[in-house]
């Protein structure tokens, strides 16, 4: 099958948002490299702006569509693909994928499908299907039934027992679930659902609640050849969301039987619906007994499907896609840095990792807070170690919104306060399970209280322990060792004890365990691969060595959160791939598992370390960047590291405090491109809302050109450029306008540096990388010249939108407007000027 695939269609993941960051368009890139070792030509689809996956295909051969049946369809018909590739695309795309097999599409096109045959794909996507498949396997699914009265439901129960979960069933999508653990609890909850629902009929399940939630990510060829890339554990029990709940890899609480009892269902789902590529597999496994049952089923590449990439080393995309395409695992050959490694072995790990979401109750406070079903974070952070307390540590470090090196403390919260919210948990979990450690709670009691393993509780007392003998013991070197064991960085520990992170740096120095770095590889050290992924901790051996030649380091914005979110991590990567193009060993240290920044590909080194003054400076310390990029405001990390006077640090965009606005309203602006005394005119642009609301904190969707660009856009480009003073704005500046009347009066508003969103939408509409100029202005290598004449704001032929993409329907907020700091993604559109 491989050699006969000769034009691919490549299905995207669309805009970020609740449980889908920037997973999917990392993977994507990945394959990217792996589909050209095919020869076959890929054409792409996707409406993401941020997609930089999107900008590895040749222009011609991008389709910027909203992944959807009917465009898809129309794709196909102009572009005759030879076969379709869904799995990367989500489940949004393996859902129009099953659309096109369901109309005939595939069959009428002679397209392949590729990771799943069509007949299998209905019995995933369809849930009565997949538990019929399931059944017939002989793998445990949870008992449920449609009922349509009380009695139903009592005979329901008399077969399965208490607890039950009740559900309407909705047509708008309902999410109001009650666990009931008595006949009184159930008849109230069947009064409610019996009224919510429309059609008289309501779900009544089997409750797991409480139960282990396990996942394992695994891959299988057409010869049915398979492999587990890595078991995860959660934290919390079933009843959090997996998206919300802590992470741990590889499973820290099964015992042997337990895991490879789950191994092997794995292995006999992934035959039973004949998938090739990546599968995702959830399980709810008992605490009492080796019973579990099968949640989930998800045989495409999912978020923890990252973090199982992430945390092996083990290029699993890159693997995956030819599996699709049809060759056999023993047949691949991997990328040069796995010298020894092969496809067809199974990933060790000599690490811990520990993911912890990141949730936007800081930007939308008006929501539900408590962590149950429905997602509700938006990314999240990873920490490594060696120890599971230095994991769970570091991964704390990285997860604060603060950059100050400090963790937030939930000392003065009653004891009425703790227990309820160990019962009803909020985003502040771990916070509040350390704090009632700390008051003396038993670990006996808070397993009972929140069905977590007593094995968490036994590791966070250690850190506790840990932590007070490092602030009992101030400037000790004992202290000093005993907090880098458990994965207190030198800036905690300078915060600890209220003194510069210098003091701690010469401790170091006759300290007896200095800080090392260790590789992420998929051998656990069985052979000397160059994976070049780096975690550090306090050890004899080093295992990564300084670049050779002129080096960058750019430093990521760790987790997703609202606001710049997906865009940002796209910035860090055009940043790390200018660098590279202009012959600097680039070096990306960041913490998001499903950053795009830390595609493999993108970097000659990665260092998934706290983005904290003292991590950073360990880096620093041992790579000697001749350059540092800090891409985002992030001031009080610019101020510190500026301290140093012998770094070269440049904050993207331009950090220039000399913003000002006349007014907090703006309808149009102008955007340039300042080098020097050089002043680039760059398009101009409409603002726009859904309430047409002009304030600049709602203003989040843009169009290109601007309104009435026929009369208006040379005068306004014109003004623009005369309010600007070249000694004050360099790189990307905006200037801002709001139009008065209908007789195109325009009010100056102010100056501003261009957005990171914004940088992106204009990557996508102008047909110029802007970041890429803009970087190699501060890498000294632009030539104005050329950028000047090669790019030129004439007649426009369309226009470009880009409309905010905002999670308040997902979090159930009653919010219709938003702000730019709530945005979570974006969607990118054309239309033709003459319609």
């Amino acid at each position: 099958m491989a050699t006969n695939i000769k034009k691919l269609l490549l299905l995207g993941g669309g805009p970020t948002n609740i449980g889908h960051e920037n997973e999917l368009d990392a993977a994507a890139y990945e394959r990217l490299s792996a589909i050209k070792r095919t020869g076959a030509q890929v054409i792409y689809v996707d409406n993401n702006p941020f997609s930089f996956a999107s900008e590895e295909v040749q222009p011609a051969d991008v389709y910027v569509q909203e992944v959807n049946f009917q465009n898809v369809v129309n794709i196909i018909e102009k572009e005759k693909p030879d076969a379709i590739m869904p799995k990367i695309g989500g489940l949004n795309a393996m859902q129009v994928a099953w659309q096109l097999e369901e109309s005939d599409v595939l069959a009428n096109n002679n397209i392949q499908l590729l990771g799943i045959r069509p007949i299998d794909l209905k019995k995933v996507l369809d849930n009565q299907q997949l538990r019929e498949l399931l059944d017939e396997t002989g793998e445990p699914i949870i008992a449920s039934k449609i009922v349509a009265s009380d009695d139903e439901a009592m005979d329901f129960v008399r077969d399965v027992g208490f607890p039950v979960i009740v559900k309407p069933l909705s047509a708008s999508h309902d999410t109001s679930r009650f666990i009931c653990n008595n006949t009184d609890e159930m008849e109230d909850a069947l009064e409610i659902s019996f009224k919510r629902t429309y059609i008289k009929w309501v779900s009544i399940e089997q409750s797991i609640v409480g139960y282990k939630e396990i996942e394992m990510v695994a891959i299988r060829d057409e010869n049915g050849n398979k492999l587990l890339i890595s078991g995860l554990e959660d934290m919390d029990p079933i009843g959090i969301h997996s998206g919300d709940s802590i992470i741990f890899a590889p499973t820290q609480t099964l015992i042997n039987q337990e895991y490879q009892s789950l191994r092997t269902a794995t292995f006999r789902i992934m035959d039973a619906i004949n998938i090739t590529g990546t599968c995702h597999i959830q399980f709810a496994q008992s605490r009492t007994d080796s019973n579990y049952f099968v949640t989930k089923v998800s045989p495409f590449f999912t978020r923890n499907a990252l973090l199982a990439a992430k945390s092996t080393g083990y290029p699993l995309s890159y693997v995956s896609t030819l599996l699709e395409m049809g060759y056999a695992l023993p047949e691949i050959k991997l990328p040069e840095k796995y010298s020894k490694y092969l496809p067809f072995m199974e990933p060790t790990m000599d690490h811990v990792v520990v993911r912890i979401p990141l949730w936007p109750f800081r930007d939308i406070p008006d929501v539900d807070q408590h962590l149950n079903t429905l997602m509700k974070s938006v990314g999240s952070t990873i920490g490594i170690g060696r120890t599971v307390e230095e994991a769970i540590m570091k991964a704390m470090h990285s997860s604060q919104f603060s950059p100050r090196d400090i963790l937030p403390s939930v000392s003065k919260i009653s004891d009425d306060d703790v227990i309820n919210q160990l019962i009803h948990p909020l985003a502040s979990r771990i916070l509040i399970l350390m704090e009632a450690i700390r008051r003396g709670f038993s670990i006996d009691e808070l397993s009972e209280l929140t069905k977590i393993d007593r094995f968490y509780f036994y590791k966070m007392n250690q850190l506790l322990r840990a932590q007070d003998f490092v602030i009992n013991n101030p400037l000790s070197p004992t202290a000093v060792e005993v907090g880098h064991k458990y994965g207190f960085g030198d800036g905690m520990l300078a915060e600890l004890w209220n003194v510069n992170i210098s003091t701690i740096e010469r401790m170091n120095r006759n300290s007896k365990t200095k800080v090392t770095f260790k590789e992420v590889e998929p051998s656990a050290g069985e052979f000397l691969e160059t994976t070049n992924v780096f975690y550090s901790s306090y050890e004899l051996e080093n295992e990564s060595q300084p670049c050779v030649g002129k080096t960058a380091l750019i430093i990521g914005r760790g987790g997703n959160q609202l606001g710049p979110n997906a865009a940002a991590d796209y910035y860090t990567a055009q940043v790390l791939d200018t660098a590279h193009k202009a012959g600097y060993k680039t070096i990306i240290m960041n913490t998001n598992p499903n950053a795009i920044s830390l595609a493999p590909a993108l970097s000659d080194k990665q260092y998934i370390e706290p983005i904290q003054l003292g991590n950073i400076l360990n880096i620093v310390n041992l790579e000697k960047p001749d350059i540092i990029f800090l891409p985002g405001n992030r001031h009080y990390l610019s101020k510190k590291l500026k301290e140093f006077a012998d770094l070269n640090i440049v904050v993207l965009p331009p950090d220039q405090k000399v913003a000002k606005y006349n007014q907090r309203k703006a309808t149009d602006a102008v955007d340039l491109f300042i080098d020097h005394d050089r002043i680039l005119p760059i398009t101009t642009i409409s603002f726009y809302t859904n309430s047409h609301r002009t304030e600049l904190r709602y203003i989040n969707n843009y169009q290109q050109p601007m309104n009435h660009w026929q009369t208006d856009e040379q005068k306004l480009i014109d003004l623009a450029i005369n309010k600007i003073d070249t000694s004050q704005w360099q790189g990307l500046v905006q200037v801002l306008f709001n139009r008065i009347d209908d007789q195109s009066g325009y009010q100056f508003s102010g100056i501003r540096p261009i957005r990171i969103t914004e940088s992106a939408f204009l990557n996508k509409t102008t047909g110029i990388n802007w970041i890429d100029a803009l970087v190699k202005k501060y890498l000294g290598i632009l030539d104005i010249d050329h950028l000047s004449e090669y790019y030129q704001p004439g007649t426009h032929k369309r226009y470009a939108m880009m409309e905010a993409v905002f999670p308040f329907k997902e979090l159930q907020s009653n919010r219709k407007d938003g702000t730019s700091t709530q945005e979570v993604g974006s969607s990118l559109s054309f239309k033709n000027i003459e319609s």
